[in-house]
């Protein structure tokens, strides 16, 4: 299966310039990146590199035609999905909570291979320290264990720890009442209530969940159904070829032997929406 090498190559290349998104039905965070970004990734001087070491796994691309059938195939595999960055007003719209800095992205039904149209990863390589990390919980898993055997000072400093981080766990809980509590008052006396630390329960980083200070909470706008366009198809050069990807929900294990004969699962598990693929060319 040669798309799984050729996104193990695109999946942290520097190129792609990758950014974080939160994708608007799951909630979760993905990356995405720009159909041209991922056309020149492959066309690059370090994909030649790649192909010349890879011993037949990488297949060789001369040209953009060639490019774009390798990520045409990404696409049918489930390991790409299209997607269309909302704006504030639209994520509004759609009631989610705009994220500075994090922009909401929407999976879509049809491809569009156009050089500013956007993807997203429903692709994730094995972790080469997952080994490590076994290791090292079955080593702490000891450790605890044989906790009363630990030196008199290493038992008195977990103490210690321990009721740090207590402590630091009530003073959360009591910020998270606090502002409940100021919550309700305003929002009896003010048009749009005052929330502290409006992002302390968001999908974000430690410090991002402090930021801003306060905010005021936004009245939630009826949400306009959108219709659903409907029909199948690949365009190419004015012709248009029925062609359809899977369009049901699959969770597959694809295995990869490298130069040392050694397997490592790669994984592909999630919603692999119908989708159709439509090729734009530039004039």
């Amino acid at each position: 299966m040669e798309q799984v090498p050729v996104a193990k190559f695109l999946r942290t290349h520097p190129l792609l310039k990758q950014r974080t998104g939160i994708n608007s039905a799951s909630g979760s965070k993905v990356d995405f990146f720009r159909y041209k970004r991922c056309i020149r990734a492959l066309l690059s001087d370090s994909y030649a590199k790649k192909v010349s070491k890879s011993k037949g796994t990488l297949p060789e691309i001369k040209d953009d035609s060639q490019a774009q059938a390798i990520f045409i195939q990404l696409i049918k595999a489930g390991m790409i999905l299209p997607v269309d960055k909302l704006s504030t007003q639209q994520a509004r719209a759609e009631n989610l909570k705009p994220v500075k800095g994090t922009p909401f992205v929407k999976v879509t039904q049809k491809a569009v291979l156009q050089g500013d149209k956007y993807f997203i990863w429903n692709f994730q390589p094995s972790n080469p320290l997952l080994a490590l990390y076994s290791v090292l919980g079955v080593i702490a898993v000891f450790a605890v264990i044989l906790f009363p055997l630990w030196p008199a000072f290493m038992r008195k400093g977990v103490w210690y720890l321990s009721t740090g981080l207590l402590g630091l766990i009530g003073l959360f809980f009591l910020l998270a009442i606090v502002r409940l509590i100021i919550f309700c008052i305003t929002v009896l006396i003010l048009p749009n209530a005052l929330w502290i630390f409006p992002n302390l329960f968001e999908d974000v980083g430690f410090f991002e969940s402090f930021q801003p200070l306060y905010g005021f909470s936004v009245p939630k706008e009826k949400s306009k159904k959108k219709s659903k366009s409907k029909g199948n198809g690949i365009k190419t050069n004015g012709d248009k070829i029925s062609e359809t990807t899977a369009g049901e929900t699959k969770s597959e294990s694809t295995s990869t032997e490298g130069n040392s004969g050694s397997k490592r699962n790669e994984t592909v598990a999630k919603k692999v929406p119908r989708a159709t693929i439509e090729e734009v060319y530039d004039e």
